[in-house]
């Protein structure tokens, strides 16, 4: 019998947790929503008498005050085995508002004491739910995404990250600044300082997939020296981040347009990256902008 799973789910309201707790009710896990944190210590007590049954098991706890969080971080830090896999959900602020306004539900923690708009819940619940992003195993970013395209993110994860020997996902996302920073990158490096090929104007309409484009960026020697000493710090921080337990790593790549550099580079970086212990794969958030 392959090993057991615990995830613990939480974020930003409206960024999509219930469709999330669903997509794990699908694969087999045995889910639980909104379950307060005063219970969470003993219904993981219970699973331990029926191990069959909560092998895989899926938890959304009730997170709407700065007590229930403090509450479940210091439970997380007595839990052995098995070592929780904890999910941030979070959302850009215009795009949950526009959710709720769509829905007309009214925001979980919204309190007129202390909100003038729905903006100012989002901000609170933003503040103290921070120490559990930070910690998280993965944060996914629904800004952009569909219910579907949702909902397949998250099978993607609940398939790849379980492993009998450990191993770390590594994606590298390209994407444009002036698009917006990505909310679910964990590291983010900025290559603007190199050429830019849109001011090259037989490479304009071009994107860093071709060979002309990679040619020009990867010709400049700043370009080969900056992959080489990133590959090196990757080198380096993986296997730290492995041993800490991170099961997936998010890494944007950013340029102004999302459409040359970034693309060439996250390709290059991937490439260079050589690891038994990480699956790795390439995201270009911006390439069709």
């Amino acid at each position: 019998m392959s090993s057991s799973r615990l995830v613990i789910i939480g974020g930003i309201s409206g960024a999509g947790a219930s469709t999330a707790i669903r997509a794990f009710a699908d694969a087999g896990f045995y889910t639980v929503d909104n379950l307060p944190v005063p219970l969470l210590g003993d219904f993981l007590e219970l699973t331990k008498a029926s191990p069959k049954k909560y092998r895989l098991t899926a938890v959304m706890p009730d997170l709407k005050d700065p007590t229930m969080l403090g509450q479940l971080l210091s439970l997380l830090t007595k839990l052995k085995s098995p070592t929780p896999e904890l999910i941030f959900l979070d959302a850009a602020t215009e795009v949950l508002i526009k959710r709720y306004s769509e829905t007309r539900r009214p925001h979980p923690i919204f309190d007129a004491t202390k909100d003038h708009t729905i903006a100012d819940a989002i901000q609170r619940e933003r503040n103290f739910l921070i120490s559990f992003k930070e910690i998280a195993s993965i944060v996914i970013d629904t800004t952009a995404l569909n219910v579907h395209e949702f909902k397949r993110k998250v099978e993607e994860y609940i398939g790849q990250v379980h492993h009998e020997h450990r191993v770390m996902r590594v994606n590298l996302m390209s994407f444009g600044f002036k698009y917006g920073t990505p909310l679910d990158c964990d590291l983010i490096i900025d290559v603007r300082f190199l050429p830019n090929p849109y001011f090259i104007s037989n490479l304009r309409s071009k994107s860093g997939l071709e060979p002309e484009v990679k040619t020009y960026v990867l010709d400049k020697p700043e370009a080969t020296e900056f992959v080489s000493k990133y590959v090196e710090l990757l080198n380096f921080l993986l296997p730290k981040y492995i041993f800490e337990g991170k099961s997936y790593l998010n890494i944007g790549i950013g340029c102004t347009g999302g459409r040359h550099r970034s693309v060439t580079l996250a390709e290059e970086i991937a490439h260079r990256i050589e690891r038994k212990d990480v699956t790795l794969s390439v995201q270009h958030r911006d390439l069709s902008r």
